[in-house]
């Protein structure tokens, strides 16, 4: 809960500012994320490199600090999704996954003028994201009813091996072009911490993103 406060916090910080000296925009984009299991006691080994297709969107605040020299940083929803197939006691089951997750990136950005309203130029800095929900959800395949559902951010799981943290501590960065208002961009984003609750394995995320955004 005290994560959850801080983050919450620090969001509406970030949208009371737009009251300052802020360039205010809009930005969507795709970004895939990658959760990446690793087993302790196998060397490292990874046993679980799951893919998630992701979407995102939010509202971005520029602050000029000196020339072309600026800090960007943007409260968005990101939303993360999965589908696959498995086989329990020879029944086969159809697997999806929902995430949704508030991302909180603070960057540090510097634009290179190439003339004709075209800026060139790269970002980088720390991240914060929380996670909203996680909702796994497995299927009869023929029957298609639902047999199991479980939020992954629950500590309260039958399994504890499927309970996550909601808090990643992570940074980002990138290249972007200005044209005109509009911002095309695109980069790759890591979580530091490890997101599993059991002491025998670690989970860590990780993916690209690319978007396009107007000031």
């Amino acid at each position: 809960m005290k994560k959850a406060f801080l983050f919450l916090s620090l969001a509406t910080l970030l949208l009371s500012a737009v009251k300052v000296n802020a360039q205010v925009g809009f930005h969507v984009g795709y970004a895939p994320q990658f959760l990446s299991v690793t087993n302790k006691n196998a060397d490292g080994a990874v046993v679980d490199p799951g893919v998630f297709h992701g979407f995102f969107g939010g509202i971005r605040l520029d602050y000029d600090l000196v020339d072309n020299l600026d800090i960007v940083t943007s409260l968005q929803i990101r939303m993360n999704s999965a589908n696959s197939k498995s086989v329990n006691n020879g029944t086969p089951y159809d697997t999806q996954d929902w995430q949704f997750i508030a991302d909180l990136p603070i960057l540090l950005s510097y634009a290179f003028d190439l003339g004709h309203d075209v800026n060139l130029g790269l970002c980088v800095g720390p991240m914060l994201s929380y996670g909203i929900s996680y909702m796994h959800k497995e299927r009869d395949a023929q029957t298609h009813a639902i047999v199991n559902s479980i939020n992954r951010y629950s500590t309260k799981l039958a399994d504890p091996s499927w309970c996550l943290k909601r808090f990643e501590l992570g940074a980002a960065g990138g290249l972007f072009v200005e044209y005109k208002g509009f911002v095309f961009f695109g980069g790759y984003r890591m979580a530091f911490n490890d997101l599993d609750r059991m002491s025998e394995q670690a989970t860590r995320a990780h993916g690209f993103f690319v978007g396009v955004g107007v000031n």
